[in-house]
């Protein structure tokens, strides 16, 4: 895909968890993807997808590891699982995420900050709650320690938002 603007990859994210329920993508690619470590070899359905609907700038080897996460993190939710209107933090806290695991996850970077994600993606797809996964993506992208700050920032409010409205119901 080319363009001479890219998109972020927070900003791919809509697209391709649609494209991950849709017919666009075989039952055995969307398995393999599902199952897909984050070491190791890659499938080749992971390639197949990154190549045909990601923006060029972000196929570099340096972010596959961040695309595994992600692509990984979106097969294993229901439906697809994406609901623009529903934050991140707050699919977290609906799913009784730990406020210890939520801790380490916020404080992670590289393999570590990758596999406590996708140990929470798989905790919110497990409850079967759709969310805005581009707010994961961005976690896992970004390399600048302010706008990181922010994110955090936006997931943490979100998840006590969200535990603080419950209390309150209850």
């Amino acid at each position: 895909m080319t363009s001479s603007e890219s998109r972020t990859p927070a900003a791919h994210v809509p697209a391709l968890a649609a494209l991950l329920v849709s017919a666009g993508i075989s039952n055995g690619e969307r398995a393999a993807l599902k199952r897909m470590a984050l070491d190791g070899p890659a499938p080749l359905a992971l390639h197949r997808l990154l190549l045909a609907h990601v923006d060029d700038a972000w196929q570099d080897e340096r972010w596959l590891a961040d695309w595994r996460a992600v692509v990984c993190a979106l097969a294993i939710q229901r439906d697809g699982g994406f609901n623009p209107a529903a934050p991140f933090g707050q699919a977290l806290a609906e799913a009784r995420f730990a406020e210890s695991r939520l801790e380490r996850l916020l404080a992670a970077s590289g393999d570590t900050l990758r596999a406590l994600a996708l140990r929470a993606a798989r905790q919110v797809a497990a409850k079967g709650i759709a969310c805005d996964w581009r707010t994961f993506a961005e976690l896992l992208f970004t390399r600048d320690s302010e706008y990181r700050e922010r994110i955090n920032t936006r997931i943490a409010r979100d998840f006590y938002r969200t535990l603080q409205s419950a209390n309150r119901e209850e």
